[in-house]
């Protein structure tokens, strides 16, 4: 908390140095209530940058209490405030624009998009012999692996996870999942598997670098991400998702609108009919049975056409060049909440 308070002072101080030379200021939540004055004050006598504020994530108040309280105040605090002054809104996805403007009041023209990305070259540090070595240690030989990695914590359907493969385990599907992170309910999820003797079936790693994701990925036969349908993760850019796509991994998926936006209904990932544990066991079975008919190869493609830092940076650029310049500059292939 000290270094963010921190941050915010020397961010206060460099934007009433340089403010006259800039052509965009772009914030966050934390900083947009302490940067507001000098905003306002410049806005209002002379000309002001082009003013955009990013929200890569709605409120999500898994863990409640004061700290929640206070974010979720910021929050609604800097969203009101960006409402009156900023030009621009951005967010991870058209349908968390569209929460914003129904829940916040926020006028339609000051919403944009700035989607959550991953380079191209993600899979590159995943060698076959680090991936065949670890595929070898996390006991996969002779079984399908699924992976989940994230944070791990209450309401994400972990739980619900485990005990799908528990069911699995007692179907006789020779299936494992691969957990990856760290989080609360880390040693909630220990003492269950542990509790029901499931150390061949689930694994249990990480947290690791960011580096090393890509090989869990590669060792894995696929991935696996139950997102409830609830209002934390509805509207949501998952990362996960984009990385399993740019290593062309095909992905079981809860039937959420975040994931319809990504995905569509390419053969790439199978949709749950549910997020309980009976149905992502019977979701896993119908994965085993059809896997023949997906396309993985496809996701690497979804990726480049759409979700490159490349691809990003250009619609950013687009948007903020329109609002300095006019409708002569605006982007003509923006993201859009269409999937076919």
């Amino acid at each position: 908390m000290l270094s963010l308070v921190f941050f915010e002072f020397v961010a206060f101080w460099r934007l009433l140095k340089s403010i006259a030379r800039l052509d965009a200021i772009i914030l966050d939540n934390y900083s947009v209530p302490m940067l507001f004055p000098v905003l306002l004050l410049r806005r209002l006598c002379s000309h002001t940058p082009v003013l955009l504020l990013h929200i890569e994530s709605n409120v999500v108040e898994e863990g409640g209490g004061l700290l929640t309280l206070a974010v979720s105040f910021l929050d609604a605090l800097s969203t009101r405030l960006a409402s009156i002054l900023f030009d621009k809104i951005l967010f991870s996805s058209p349908m968390l624009g569209e929460l914003y403007q129904k829940t916040r009041g926020i006028s339609a023209s000051k919403i944009g998009v700035w989607t959550n990305c991953v380079e191209t070259n993600f899979a590159d540090s995943a060698g076959e012999t680090k991936t065949a070595l670890l595929r070898k240690e996390l006991g996969l030989a002779g079984r399908v692996g699924f992976l989940y990695h994230g944070w791990i914590s209450k309401g994400r359907g972990i739980i619900e996870l485990v005990e799908a493969f528990r069911i699995l385990r007692e179907r006789s599907v020779t299936v494992t999942l691969v957990l990856l992170g760290y989080g609360p309910q880390k040693e909630t999820i220990f003492r269950y598997a542990r509790a029901h003797h499931l150390e061949d079936v689930v694994k249990l790693r990480g947290p690791v670098d960011i580096s090393e994701v890509p090989k869990y990925i590669a060792a894995c036969d696929a991935g696996i991400v139950p997102l409830p349908d609830h209002i934390w993760w509805r509207y949501q850019c998952p990362i996960k998702v984009l990385e399993y796509l740019a290593m062309n991994k095909p992905m079981i998926v809860s039937d959420i609108p975040a994931h319809r936006w990504i995905i569509g209904n390419d053969p790439v990932a199978l949709y749950l009919k549910g997020t309980d544990p009976h149905s992502i066991a019977d979701g896993v079975c119908a994965f085993l049975k059809l896997a023949n008919s997906f396309d993985p190869t496809l996701g690497k493609r979804i990726i480049e056409e759409r979700f490159t830092p490349e691809k990003i940076a250009e619609t950013l650029e687009s948007q903020i060049l329109s609002l300095m310049y006019g409708s002569s500059h605006q982007d003509q292939t923006p993201i859009t909440n269409d999937r076919k």
